[in-house]
């Protein structure tokens, strides 16, 4: 399946989500923060990467510090990590080569504090995760939004690799791609109704939006 942009999936944390999105996403994450409801232990996530092949495998992180980082990536074989913080890059195992900074925006973070976040972190990270689910702004409330208007994104994705994290819907996606231009999309994994068994119907439009057509 060829799309128009990039995805990231992230939040992976069973079988029938990891195949559905390898079938066309350049990432695959999975969260290995233990406080988080889509965390998943190192040996269900070993189950699953083992079913996989082509996408690129994303161990992301809260707040957790490099030893915990480093210890995950060894079990795993990683090289390439999300994380909230600003890490010291001397630190992390020789075998992480990929950093992708997450920012979550939330009712503290403005525009300048973004520039400013964006501006320290370029040349360090790989990709920036710009994350609008906290606050779950609607498209519609970003058009005039003081702070991140449509505009001022694009702007920003002009200027950094940045992969965007917005309540994407089969009516917004491809208004939100052509006006944003972002590196990426990125877009969360669910729950299986049970073992083996998973609906799609909240992903499946969406992408469907995004496929190149022969």
């Amino acid at each position: 399946m060829e799309l128009i942009t990039k995805i990231k999936a992230s939040k992976i944390n069973n079988l029938s989500d990891a195949r559905y999105f390898s079938t066309f996403a350049e990432w695959i994450g999975f969260n290995f923060s233990p406080e988080s409801p889509s965390y998943v232990s190192l040996d269900k996530a070993k189950e699953i990467i083992g079913w996989l092949a082509g996408p690129r495998i994303v161990a992301e992180f809260g707040k957790q510090d490099v030893e915990y980082i480093n210890a995950v990536c060894r079990a795993l074989k990683l090289d390439t990590i999300q994380s909230d913080l600003d890490l010291n890059f001397g630190e992390l195992d020789s075998m992480i080569s990929t950093v992708m900074k997450h920012i979550e925006v939330d009712k503290d973070l403005d525009d300048s504090r973004l520039e400013s976040i964006l501006m320290a972190n370029s040349g360090k990270v790989a990709y920036f995760v710009l994350d609008f689910t906290q606050m779950s702004y609607s498209w519609q409330e970003l058009q005039t939004h003081p702070y991140f208007s449509p505009e001022k994104l694009k702007d920003w994705c002009e200027n950094y690799p940045i992969i965007l994290h917005l309540p994407f819907t089969p009516e917004n996606v491809l208004e939100i791609v052509e006006q944003i231009q972002p590196f990426a999309l990125n877009v969360a994994g669910g729950t299986e109704d049970k073992v083996g068994l998973r609906a799609f119907d909240d992903i499946d439009p969406i992408i469907e939006q995004l496929e190149i057509e022969d």
